[in-house]
């Protein structure tokens, strides 16, 4: 903490003392060989950078931090410094990312270096990303319009078989009122009333 004023109003001891603290980590510590590569901002497209950087630190702190974001960022866009260090960038970013600062910049060096060597400025991982996201985005609109398909032809089909149930009903009952023998074009018979030809007498010669 009593480097804290490094950052504003910082006196000639402070920085010297800094420095001296900047350089005996620098000598103690170890960086990945990724390093040892220079990368030129004046050629990295920075606005495809900031997303990911934000996207990372929620990923590694639980939350966007501003905070950390603008410091990085601000690290990146010195243009004092168009070829910045990412040794100096690790050490100053552990305070914020703590033991997950190394992995951040292996993977942001890795994302710069891969930037500087496009002609658009833009890192070949992010956009095959991009490609991929747009890929799933797709299969998934695909999937929505066979389903919506899928269900506009089982709700054709009920339809139909409710229209063909409906029309079954109404042809039996038709059906069954022909055998009466009113509706079918045969003649009706009349009621016999018990006394008709039994016997062989008819009612005229009994009187």
């Amino acid at each position: 903490m009593a480097d804290a004023g490094f950052f504003k109003g910082t006196s000639a001891e402070q920085d010297r003392r800094f420095s001296d603290k900047e350089l005996k980590l620098l000598k103690s510590m170890k960086f990945p060989p990724e390093f040892e590569k220079k990368v030129d901002m004046r050629k990295v497209e920075l606005s495809v950078i900031r997303p990911w950087i934000v996207k990372k630190v929620v990923e590694l702190v639980g939350f966007e931090d501003e905070v950390v974001v603008e410091y990085a960022m601000g690290l990146l866009e010195d243009d004092s410094q168009p070829t910045p260090d990412p040794r100096k960038m690790q050490i100053n970013l552990t305070g914020f990312l703590t033991k997950d600062t190394p992995a951040f910049m292996t993977a942001l060096w890795n994302l710069l270096l891969e930037a500087q060597e496009s002609p658009a400025g833009v890192p070949r991982t992010l956009v095959e990303a991009k490609k991929e996201e747009l890929r799933q985005a797709k299969a998934s609109d695909t999937r929505a319009l066979e389903e919506r398909d899928r269900r506009a032809r089982l709700d054709e089909i009920r339809a139909n078989e409710r229209e063909s149930r409906g029309s079954g009903r109404g042809r039996g009952r038709g059906r069954g009122r022909g055998r009466g023998g009113a509706d079918d074009g045969r003649p009706m018979r009349g009621r016999d009333s018990g006394w008709g030809a039994r016997g062989g007498v008819s009612v005229s010669r009994l009187a």
